[in-house]
C-alpha cells in the first residue's frame, strides 16, 4: 500500500512539473473574454525594485497559460463537488458534496452574543406595536360566516354576463429575467449571477418520496386530533438563475408539487410557489443570503391562511423596520472566491415586521422546557457587530422556542430549518402558543431525545406545521433526523 502511494505521489509530482515547465516555455490559449494584449515583460533592475515587473509577468503568465480554457472548465466541474465550511479562516475546511451543510444545524443570536461578548439586553416584546389585533378567535373555514351568492342556475344569461364581466382579470405575471448560462459563474456549488449567489438544488426522486413519507409518519404518529400542514418554499435560484437551472431536475416547482404529490389526502400542502411567484419583481429574497426575505415570508404566509382557514393579517398593519446592512450566508460561503468581493460590494439590507399580538418567548435546550432564556421574535436592536442580521428571527436556530401571545386561538408546533424563521412572527395572530423545533437539535448524537408525539399530547397541540425549503426534501440526513422525531429510526 505504501508503494502504491508513492508511485500515485510521483506521478502527480511529475504532472505538476510538466505542467509548470510546459507554462515557462509554450504560449498557451488567451482569455477568452478579451483580445490577449499582455506581452512578455522585459526584465530590469528598476522595474524588479519598483514592482512592476512581477505585475507584469503575472499578467502576461495568467494570459498566456497553456490549456487554460480547459482547466477553468474543469475548475468549473469540479467546485459543484466541494466548497469552504466555516466563516474565519482558522476554521475553514474543503466539504466534498452538493450542499452547502444546513443540514447540519443552524445557528443562534445567544451563541452568536455569547462569542462577542455582547449582553441580551432585548428581550420579549422590543416594541408595542402602532394597531393591534383584537382579542378574538382566530377566523377559520369552519366557523367563518357563509357568503351569500346568487344562485348561477336561476340568473338570466344577460345577468350571468355582467357578473363574469365584474371578476377581476388574473395579474399577469412578472417576467422571469432568465440569464444566458455565460453570465453564471462558479464559488464551490454556489452559482453568482451579478450581485445574486444563489443555490441550486437537484432533484432526488426516492429521497423525496421518504420526505413525504416522513410527513405521512409524523401525521400518524400526532393522530387524527392534530392536523399537519405541510408548507415547502422554493429558494431564489428557482427565479434569477439561469433557465437550465430552474428547469428539468433542478425545477424547484416540481419537486414541490412531486413532494405534495406524495403525501397522504389528509395532510394540508401549502402552495407557496404560485404566491411567491406572482411577486418575484418585489424584494422577496436576499441576494447575499440563502434565506427569504421577511417579505417573501409573508407572501407565503398569506397562502398558508388560505388552505388553514386562518383570516390573513394586511401587511399595513405590521409596525416595521430595517437593518441597512446585511452580508448573509451566500457571502460567508463563498468567501474563498473572488465573487465575494462582488457581493461585499452589494450588500443586502433586511426589513422585519413585528408582531401584531402581544408575545412573550424563551428557548430551551430540550424537551424538559428547563430553564428558558427569554428572548424576543423580533429583534428590533441587533448589535452591529452582530454580522447575520436574519437572527433578529426568533433569536435564530434553537432547540425548542415557545412563544406565547395574547391571541385568543389554538396551539401549533412548528417543525423547521431556518427559513422557518422568518415565517413564525406571522403566526402569532392566529395561535396562543407556537412552539418551534428544530429537527437537527434532537435524536442524534451529542443531542437530546424528543418523542414528538408524548410531547404535543402533553402541551395540547392542534396544528403541526413543516417548513422547508427543497435542499431539505432532497437531504436523507436532515429526513433521518426529522423521522426520527416520529419514533422512527
Amino acid at each position: 500500500m505504501k508503494k502504491t502511494y508513492l508511485v500515485l505521489l510521483s506521478a502527480i509530482l511529475a504532472l505538476i512539473a510538466v505542467v509548470g515547465l510546459t507554462s515557462l516555455f509554450v504560449k498557451g490559449d488567451s482569455n477568452a473574454l478579451r483580445e490577449s494584449t499582455a506581452k512578455k515583460p522585459e526584465f530590469t533592475l528598476s522595474a524588479l525594485s519598483d514592482g512592476s515587473y512581477i505585475h507584469e509577468l503575472e499578467e502576461y503568465y495568467t494570459d498566456t497559460f497553456p490549456m487554460r480554457q480547459s482547466l477553468l472548465k474543469l475548475s468549473k466541474f469540479m467546485n459543484g463537488f466541494y466548497y469552504y465550511s466555516g466563516a474565519a479562516e482558522e476554521e475553514q475546511m474543503l466539504v466534498i458534496g452538493g450542499s452547502t451543510g444546513a443540514e447540519q444545524g443552524g445557528e443562534s443570536l445567544h451563541n452568536v452574543q455569547s462569542q462577542l461578548g455582547i449582553e441580551d439586553t432585548e428581550i420579549l416584546s422590543p416594541a408595542e406595536p402602532e394597531q393591534k389585533l383584537p382579542e378574538t378567535d382566530p377566523v377559520s373555514e369552519e366557523s367563518s360566516e357563509p357568503v351569500d351568492e346568487p344562485d348561477q342556475e336561476t340568473l338570466d344569461p344577460d345577468e350571468k354576463t355582467t357578473l363574469e364581466e365584474e371578476k377581476p382579470a388574473p395579474a399577469e405575471l412578472p417576467e422571469l429575467d432568465n440569464p444566458a448560462d455565460s453570465e453564471a459563474t462558479y464559488a464551490g456549488n454556489v452559482v453568482v449571477v451579478g450581485t445574486r449567489a444563489m443555490e441550486i438544488p437537484t432533484a432526488s426522486n426516492s429521497v423525496i418520496e421518504s420526505y413525504a413519507a416522513t410527513i405521512n409518519h409524523l401525521a400518524a404518529a400526532l393522530g387524527d386530533n392534530v392536523r399537519t400542514i405541510s408548507l415547502l418554499t422554493p429558494n431564489g435560484g428557482e427565479f434569477y438563475s439561469p433557465e437550465s437551472m430552474h428547469t428539468g431536475a433542478n425545477s424547484q416547482k416540481d419537486m414541490i408539487q412531486y413532494c405534495y404529490d406524495h403525501m397522504n389526502d389528509g395532510i394540508v400542502t401549502v402552495d407557496a410557489y404560485s404566491k411567491i411567484r406572482e411577486h418575484v419583481d418585489e424584494y422577496v429574497y436576499f441576494r447575499t443570503d440563502h434565506h427569504w426575505t421577511q417579505l417573501g415570508a409573508y407572501y407565503a404566509y398569506t397562502t398558508f391562511c388560505e388552505a388553514a382557514g386562518f383570516e390573513t393579517v394586511d401587511l399595513s398593519l405590521f409596525q416595521t423596520g430595517r437593518y441597512d446592512r446585511f452580508l448573509g450566508s451566500m457571502y460567508t460561503f463563498t468567501s474563498s472566491y473572488p465573487q465575494s468581493e462582488v457581493l461585499k460590494a452589494n450588500p443586502d439590507y433586511l426589513d422585519y415586521y413585528i408582531p401584531v399580538a402581544e408575545t412573550h418567548a424563551k428557548y430551551y435546550a430540550d424537551a424538559t422546557l428547563q430553564n428558558g432564556v427569554p428572548i424576543s421574535v423580533v429583534y428590533t436592536k441587533l448589535d452591529e457587530s452582530v454580522g447575520n442580521k436574519y437572527l433578529c428571527f426568533i433569536g435564530g436556530d434553537t432547540p425548542i422556542c415557545i412563544v406565547e401571545t395574547n391571541t385568543n386561538g389554538p396551539v401549533c408546533v412548528v417543525l423547521k430549518e431556518s427559513y422557518g424563521n422568518a415565517f413564525v412572527p406571522f403566526l402569532t395572530s392566529h395561535y396562543s402558543k407556537i412552539i418551534v423545533i428544530d429537527p437537527r437539535e434532537f435524536n442524534r448524537d451529542g443531542k437530546p431525545s424528543l418523542d414528538l408525539s408524548s410531547f404535543a399530547a402533553e402541551q395540547g397541540v392542534d396544528d403541526l406545521i413543516v417548513i422547508n425549503y427543497p435542499y431539505m426534501i432532497n437531504n436523507s440526513y436532515y429526513i433521518g433526523w426529522l423521522d426520527r422525531l416520529a419514533g422512527n429510526q
